[in-house]
């Protein structure tokens, strides 16, 4: 049944049973292969993987808040082992972030392979939607990751399974790397449906996608230049259904592939446009669909609220990846936990419970159920 079941007091922390989750053999298996503890004597790897996870979990706002707490708590000395500030510090700034990156994947294939495959419709294996969203930082403590005005930035591309919640595919770059270079990996099954804003708008590139086979469903932008084909009779009025194709060939970006249209109005009478290329379901589907990429909006928000992400711990490139794959490491950890013990409770409340609860030596089905 897994560790997150155990009900009697066996003088471990709540944290220590999460941590549990984490594979030992893969772990060791990602430190070889980094060769990461390399002459190392006093911080090795694994306290490294467990402080950044524990300052995730406890809401811990800072590296120093962290310190404080470990001196003070014999608990979470038996688990983690961090000499001191600088040490922490300097660890963050130059451990191969790849460590933290290939844990999370690793934990991510956990996760999908125990949630399996849950249909959100018929004609599509799964759905998944992607965006963008940036952090930004002081251009004074990270010049490297410069963007605008007086402001550096990271920026976070994520892939998510609608079906699963979960955060499949992440990359992470400087704010001002331009977002279509980096979701091209993001599409790689024909059989699922993709959601995406009309931030991410070429015509070129919806005709490439088209080529090789995937569907997506998009908002149209509003100053796009169409042509109308033929038009599709819906018996909802306030919603209009037609085949068009996309540019002009007078500027030469005239799609070769036919797109379909859908146009409504909001409460306020403005209109909304969607684009797909998927031609054999209800109009009123597609617009269903599409909602769903809203889950991908809130799983940012939840992030960004209830992890350590909105303050930055380091300031080069990475120390801030390490930080930002630690806190989606902390998320699949939760989302673990939530799966196994069929908690109905929202994220966010279960989160809480535990960040308070950390060093208890409980059982954390008793602290979920009580």
């Amino acid at each position: 049944m897994g560790f997150f079941f155990m009900v009697q007091y066996n003088n471990k922390t709540v944290f220590s049973k999460l941590i549990e989750v984490i594979n030992g053999n893969k772990l060791n298996y990602i430190i070889n292969k980094y060769n990461s503890d390399y002459r190392i004597q006093h911080f090795n790897t694994k306290s490294h993987v467990f402080s950044m996870l524990y300052l995730q979990l406890s809401n811990t706002k800072s590296l120093r808040g962290l310190i404080d707490k470990l001196n003070y708590s014999p608990k979470l000395q038996r688990t983690v082992n961090v000499p001191s500030l600088s040490q922490l510090s300097r660890k963050n700034a130059n451990r191969d972030y790849r460590i933290f990156e290939e844990l999370y994947y690793s934990m991510i294939n956990m996760a999908k392979k125990e949630l399996g495959i849950k249909k959100s419709n018929e004609k599509f294996k799964e759905i998944k939607a992607f965006d963008s969203t940036v952090i930004t930082i002081a251009s004074s403590l990270a010049p490297e990751l410069f963007f605008e005005g007086k402001s550096s930035g990271i920026k976070i591309s994520t892939l998510l399974n609608i079906s699963q919640s979960l955060p499949e595919k992440v990359n992470i770059v400087p704010a001002k790397i331009n977002d279509r270079k980096c979701i091209d990996d993001f599409f790689d099954d024909k059989d699922t449906l993709y959601l995406f804003d009309r931030g991410y708008y070429n015509y070129n590139w919806y005709d490439n996608l088209t080529d090789n086979g995937y569907k997506f469903i998009t908002r149209q932008n509003t100053n796009a230049v169409i042509e109308e084909i033929r038009s599709t009779y819906v018996e909802n009025e306030l919603v209009f259904d037609a085949e068009i194709t996309l540019g002009t060939d007078y500027s030469k970006n005239k799609t070769h592939n036919k797109y379909r249209e859908i146009l409504t109005f909001d409460e306020e009478g403005k209109e909304i446009r969607f684009l797909t290329n998927v031609f054999d379901i209800e109009a009123e589907e597609i617009m269903e669909l599409y909602r769903l990429r809203w889950k991908i909006e809130l799983f940012f928000k939840w992030v960004k609220q209830n992890l350590k992400i909105k303050k930055w711990l380091g300031h080069n490139q990475n120390a801030v990846k390490i930080q930002i794959y630690s806190a989606l490491i902390s998320y699949v950890i939760l989302a673990l936990l939530k799966t196994r013990m069929k908690i109905k409770s929202s994220m966010i409340s279960i989160s809480r419970i535990i960040e308070v609860n950390l060093l208890e030596e409980s059982s954390v089905l008793n602290l979920l159920s009580g």
